[in-house]
Order: C-alpha cells, then sequence, then structure tokens
C-alpha cells in the first residue's frame, strides 16, 4: 500500500519562504525518521528557483521555530534540473526552504511504502 504525505502544496517561487514543519515520525513511513521515502515533485522549479530538503530530529509535537539550529540540508538544491522522484531519508521533522526565486509553484509528497 503506498501512502503520502504532503510537503507542499502550490507554494510561489517568486518569493524565498520557509515552510511549517512536517512531521513524520509514525505512519505511513513505518516509523518514519530514520527510514527512507520519495520526494515526488510535481513539477521541477521554475527559472533559477533553488529550493533545499531540510530536517530535524527535534522530539515534540510542535515544529521547532524557522531559525532553530537543528534544521540541516538533507537535499541542498532542488531545482529545474532536478529529478521529479529522489529517495530520501526522513528525519522526525521534514521542511521545504526556497531560498533563491524562481518561476512557477512548488508541490512535494512523500510516498512510503507500508
Amino acid at each position: 500500500m503506498t501512502m503520502l504525505k504532503n510537503l507542499a502544496n502550490a507554494v510561489v517561487l517568486t518569493g524565498t519562504a520557509i515552510g511549517p514543519g512536517v512531521l513524520c515520525n509514525v505512519s505511513p513511513f513505518l516509523g518514519g525518521q530514520g527510514h527512507n521515502a520519495i520526494l515526488r515533485l510535481e513539477a521541477a522549479p521554475g527559472g533559477a528557483a533553488v529550493v533545499k530538503l531540510q530536517g530535524n530530529p527535534a522530539a515534540g509535537s510542535t515544529a521547532p521555530a524557522s531559525g532553530d539550529a537543528g534544521w540541516y540540508d538533507i537535499v541542498a538544491t532542488i531545482n529545474a534540473a532536478s529529478p521529479l522522484e529522489q529517495e530520501v531519508t526522513l528525519d522526525r521533522w521534514m521542511r521545504y526552504n526556497i531560498t533563491t526565486l524562481g518561476t512557477g509553484t512548488l508541490t512535494a509528497d512523500f510516498i512510503g511504502v507500508q
């Protein structure tokens, strides 16, 4: 059975932005944190856009603040040349970080197989 968890839904890439933390510590990822999932993009970011996929191991039921020192890059560069699907290792909290302006929108999901 394939399960989806949304990371971003039609986020405009014409401005820098940090997405909210998405908790990935439980199903559908067989425990999530420390396990692999597929990051699936609806379309590659347009123009010169650069998006980072970041994780944070912080415990608790509330996402760490955007400036929390625990955020680190899992995929440092998602851009127009990136594949639409790539395998990533999940941390407890995941987020996107648009660091360079571009065009279009970002829609991204995690696919986990249970």
